[in-house]
């Protein structure tokens, strides 16, 4: 086991911008340019001295004993993905964001604010982009690396954090260096009217606990709900909740809504998942007020068609079928199920299935 570096730590978060747009485009290709991507990150990271704390789905979590090394570690990353030949011609670029601080020890990791704050602001970043918090760049201000410099872009408000939060961009040369502005909590608009909440839930995950060690069992449901929520969010989910195997977020629009639900599918099916678990989710997809919430009618419709839905299908109401029904889908098709059993209540929910391609390992499964 790599020893863990310990009292002032330098967290870095990292994660793939636009991965749904990169898995419709690059089809069975994108498995392999997952793991090129990894495979470059892990290189530079470890060049500059960093620990894999945890990697999800296409996202790292990496911690350094020095504030210096993690933004050479990510200068080092950004540049190698910029000049590998990617397939399709597209761009793979993946957004990253860091913080020093003060962490507790785990048994399999890290605890604390510190560690969510730079989670937190790894989502506001764009494709291509460095975000460093105040700490972090007061830190490496003093330190010359070379054609490399800091922007500040002023005080954000992080979700769940109360105060804001001053970022600063890395603006290394010869890279992109102007992006969009960010788009923190307080900017985002705010639901309202109708939203369009997302539900999954793991398909006989939770009979695991019997089956594998507690901290094995702990490990894999923390995993779940990191990559699942890490990947709703990243489709334009907000509000999301997580209970055990089940996961949910609430959406403006029932397109954002799918597009979520397809990437979540695709997310668990393609995920390479600790003892050898063969990991599988129903998802269930229903519109309602937005002054509803996550509670109330809403999510128990959304339980009922997790409930009826096996691994690997995502159910909508009528609701959001008849939302969808002037939009175009592409390669999305909905179709009437009818009535389907319930499992936990035997009683019966009307369902409309939304299909879609499947991934080649999917597929495979």
């Amino acid at each position: 086991m790599i020893e863990l570096p310990a009292g002032t730590v330098t967290f870095v978060f990292s994660d793939v911008a636009r991965s749904t747009e990169l898995v419709k485009k690059l089809q069975e290709s994108y498995v392999r340019a997952l793991a090129a991507h990894r495979a470059l990150l892990r290189a530079a990271f470890a060049e500059c001295r960093g620990v894999e704390v945890d990697a999800q789905g296409d996202g790292f979590f990496v911690a350094f004993g020095r504030a210096s090394d993690a933004v050479e570690g990510a200068v080092a990353a950004q540049r190698e993905l910029a000049k590998h030949a990617w397939p399709e011609g597209v761009t793979f670029g993946v957004r990253m964001g860091m913080h020093t601080g003060e962490p507790y020890r785990s048994e399999h990791g890290y605890t604390g604010l510190a560690v969510n704050r730079a989670a937190r602001i790894c989502t506001l970043g764009h494709s291509g982009q460095v975000l460093l918090s105040g700490a972090t760049a007061g830190i490496v201000d003093d330190v010359e690396i070379a054609d490399v410099s800091l922007r500040d872009l002023g005080e954000y408000r992080l979700k769940d954090f109360d105060r804001p939060e001053r970022l600063f961009q890395l603006v290394l040369a010869g890279l992109r260096s102007d992006f969009p502005p960010l788009r923190a909590v307080d900017q985002q608009p705010p639901l309202s009217g109708t939203v369009t909440i997302v539900m999954t839930e793991g398909r006989r995950m939770m009979r695991l606990v019997r089956e594998l060690p507690h901290e094995h069992f702990e490990t894999l449901i923390t995993g779940y709900q990191r990559l699942v929520s890490q990947v709703l969010t990243e489709a334009g989910g907000r509000r999301v909740e997580m209970a055990g195997d089940s996961v949910a977020a609430g959406f403006a629009t029932a397109r954002e809504a799918i597009v979520g639900a397809v990437a979540a599918q695709r997310a668990v099916a393609t995920h390479d998942w600790p003892d050898d678990v063969n990991a599988a989710i129903s998802v269930g997809v229903h519109s309602g007020e937005a002054r509803i919430g996550l509670l109330g009618p809403a999510i128990l419709r959304c339980q009922e068609l997790c409930d009826a839905a096996e691994g690997g299908q995502i159910f909508l109401s009528q609701a959001t079928a008849s939302l969808l029904e002037d939009e175009n889908l592409a390669e999305l098709m909905i179709r009437d199920v009818g009535d389907r059993k319930m499992r936990r209540t035997r009683g019966s929910v009307r369902a409309y299935e939304l299909v879609f391609p499947a991934t080649s390992e999917s597929a495979a499964s």
